[in-house]
């Protein structure tokens, strides 16, 4: 039987998955999470989707870089803020 989880403890797992899948999760909050994620079906296939995500959009999109002088004045602008 799977667990139903309120909706503000939902969100937050939620939003746990998102920095999962982003790399953003210390080793040890990683491994907990991917337990609580192993026990709930539902939870399995919103972290199952968001990784197909993911990896469907980095395999889209071409990364590309300004030149370097593009580069220097952003950060000149940035350091008169």
């Amino acid at each position: 039987m799977e667990n139903t989880t309120p909706p503000n403890q939902q969100r937050d797992l939620h939003d746990k998955i998102s920095l999962l899948v982003d790399g953003e999760l210390d080793h040890h909050t990683e491994r907990d999470l991917l337990k609580k994620i192993e026990t709930r079906n539902e939870t399995m296939r919103l972290y199952k989707n968001q990784v197909a995500y993911k990896k469907n959009v980095s395999e889209k999109v071409t990364r590309m870089s300004c030149g370097e002088d593009l580069k220097e004045a952003l950060r000149s602008k940035i350091r008169g803020l």
